[in-house]
């Protein structure tokens, strides 16, 4: 506005804007006006789903959640949980199970696997038949019968054990698996 003002206080005298010219002016200026009014709306609303964003990850702290990935967590003991889907009717699946430093811990085979969603089952015991400890897990889910052997990747449950901060708010699930918020799943009520 205050530019097409001096615009207006130092036109020429002899040669005037004329009407429609001026129309078009105050038109464009308008538009020029609401696109900056679109733009602080915009900011406004991106604050409003940080914020959002934050407070959710903040009360996920201490949670339990699905996540699709490999790496199970044992707490007390237990082995929280996983599943995984088969799309066709499978003869063997083999699922290895590797401790944090890659060594394998737990083989075990399934036969005659059925189309569908199906809970690994885990007791949290090695080989051997004696109890792993509290940690982080990597699942391995292969169908040895397919060359190459196809891998199937599982949704695990994962503790939420703090947030991180950033152009985008993420969280850290089992303690060192930095994970969106968009990939969370499901929120489980235990």
């Amino acid at each position: 506005i205050k530019l097409f003002i001096n615009q207006l206080e130092y036109q020429d005298p002899m040669k005037p804007i004329e009407n429609n010219e001026m129309a078009v002016q105050l038109a464009l200026f308008n538009k020029v006006d609401q696109l900056f009014k679109i733009n602080e709306t915009l900011e406004k609303l991106m604050d409003i789903r940080k914020n959002s964003d934050l407070n959710l990850a903040t009360g996920l702290i201490g949670k339990y959640v699905k996540i699709e990935g490999n790496e199970g967590l044992v707490e007390d003991g237990n082995f929280l949980g996983g599943e995984f889907e088969v799309e066709e009717p499978v003869n063997v699946l083999n699922i290895t199970i590797r401790d944090k430093n890659g060594k394998v811990v737990k083989n075990i085979q399934l036969n005659n696997v059925t189309k569908g969603v199906h809970k690994i089952e885990w007791d949290a015991t090695d080989n051997e038949g004696n109890k792993v400890p509290d940690g982080t897990y990597t699942f391995t889910i292969t169908d040895p019968t397919k060359n190459p052997p196809e891998e199937i990747t599982p949704t695990m449950i994962a503790k939420i054990t703090s947030v991180v901060l950033g152009d985008e708010i993420k969280v850290m699930a089992n303690g060192d698996d930095e994970i969106k918020l968009d990939e969370i799943k499901e929120i489980l009520g235990r």
